[in-house]
C-alpha cells in the first residue's frame, strides 16, 4: 500500500496573526526610519543650497560693485573728454570765423583800391 505523505502541520491562525503584526510594525519602523533620514538629508541639502545661494549673493555684490567703479571710471573719462573735444570745437570755430573775418577785411580793402 503507497504510504501518505506526511501533512505539514498548520500555524493556528492566531500565530499568524501575530507574526503579520510583527512585520507590520516592523515595516512601520523601517518606513519612519527612512522618513527621518530623508529629512535630515532634505536639512543638509537645504543647507548647502543656502550656503552655495549666500556666496553667489556675496559674488554678484562684489561684481556689481566693481561694474559700478568701472562704470564711473569709464563715465569720467568719457566727459573728460566731450569737454576737450568741445573745447577743440569752439577754439577751431572761433579761428574759422576771425579768418573769415579777415578775409572779408582784405576782400574790401582790395575792392576800395
Amino acid at each position: 500500500m503507497a504510504e501518505k505523505p506526511e501533512a505539514q502541520p498548520t500555524r493556528p491562525p492566531e500565530e499568524l496573526h501575530w507574526g503579520i503584526s510583527y512585520l507590520r510594525e516592523d515595516i512601520q519602523d523601517l518606513r519612519q526610519d527612512m522618513r527621518q533620514e530623508t529629512g535630515e538629508l532634505r536639512n543638509d541639502t537645504r543647507q548647502e543650497i543656502g550656503k552655495v545661494n549666500e556666496r553667489i549673493d556675496n559674488l554678484n555684490r562684489s561684481l556689481n560693485h566693481r561694474i559700478d567703479e568701472s562704470s564711473n571710471s569709464l563715465n569720467q573719462r568719457i566727459d573728460d573728454l566731450n569737454r576737450s573735444l568741445s573745447q577743440r570745437i569752439d577754439s577751431r570755430f572761433a579761428l574759422l570765423v576771425t579768418i573769415m573775418i579777415a578775409m572779408t577785411g582784405v576782400i574790401i580793402a582790395a575792392i576800395k583800391i
